[in-house]
């Protein structure tokens, strides 16, 4: 009886640790969301702004000499997949391999940003060009131009048709969903029609339109990347808030089977003391 007390005293104690270490990570989980849903809600309208210049030049201007953004064709993708460095995120990790696995081939290269990723897709045998890694701070804006430069060289050599996003889209604090975005070639808008406006532009349409496609691309690519960072910290928050509870829960479990177990043995000692006495 005595080691089973001693064995349920050290469980409670672990017990009692895991929910101090999930407490922490969530709060520390906690204060970097709020810099990251910031972020993001900021950067939301300039994105927006961009993407739907673009797609207007698209759907209102005949442009020679740029199909190559414009035009889908059979062949192989560059495809990003961003994902933590670190795990304790729920089934972040998890659901956004589900989402690859049905859109990543073997024959298309694949550039893995954070280490789950590379682990995950080295792992399953796909074609990994470059590997970088997601950092636990915040991403920077200069950090994506290594990793948008190799996708841009395939692309534009022809070796690669399409460049695709998979990261996980933070949409609020309890709901992040693994999304596929297809970046190159843009996809014309059925909702933007011709409005039927001659644009003036300096110098031309076609020149424009080939300067603004890389701060399209940068900036479509720097929001999944953000989207990601906030999908991150939001899920561990979430994943370290449940472990919390549940450490809590398990030690006051066995809190209770300790005392249990400790009045059963005062009570068999009493027993036999008055065993004892009566004996003589």
């Amino acid at each position: 009886m005595a080691q089973n007390l001693q064995q349920l005293k050290k469980r409670i104690k672990t017990s009692r640790n895991i929910a101090q270490i999930a407490k922490a990570m969530e709060m520390i989980a906690a204060s970097k969301i709020r810099k990251a849903q910031s972020a993001v809600e900021k950067h939301a309208p300039y994105a927006k702004k961009i993407t739907s210049i673009v797609k207007k030049m698209i759907n209102d201007n005949e442009l020679e000499g740029v199909g190559r953004f414009s035009k889908e064709k059979p062949g192989k993708k560059v495809v990003f997949v961003i994902s933590p460095d670190k795990g304790l995120a729920g089934g972040l990790v998890v659901n956004l391999f589900k989402k690859m696995s049905s859109y990543v081939s073997k024959d298309d290269y694949v550039i893995a940003v954070g280490k789950k990723a590379v682990s995950g897709i080295v792992k399953y045998d796909y074609n990994v060009i470059a590997s970088f890694q997601m950092g636990t701070g915040f991403p920077r804006y200069e950090d994506i131009f290594p990793m948008i430069d190799i996708a841009g060289k395939f692309y534009l050599s022809g070796e690669a048709v399409k460049v695709a996003v998979i990261y996980t889209e933070f949409k609020n604090m309890l709901v992040q969903e693994a999304v596929i975005e297809e970046i190159l070639p843009v996809k014309p808008d059925k909702n933007f029609k011709k409005s039927g406006i001659d644009y003036i532009f300096e110098p031309s349409p076609e020149r424009v339109l080939t300067d603004i496609i890389p701060y399209y691309f940068e900036v479509e690519f720097y929001d999944a990347l953000m989207n990601a960072y906030a999908s991150e910290q939001a899920a561990r928050m979430t994943a370290m808030g449940n472990a919390k509870e549940n450490a809590n829960e398990i030690s006051a479990s066995l809190n209770n089977m300790y005392n249990k177990s400790r009045q059963e043995k005062i009570t068999n000692e009493i027993l036999d003391l008055a065993n004892g006495q009566q004996g003589l």
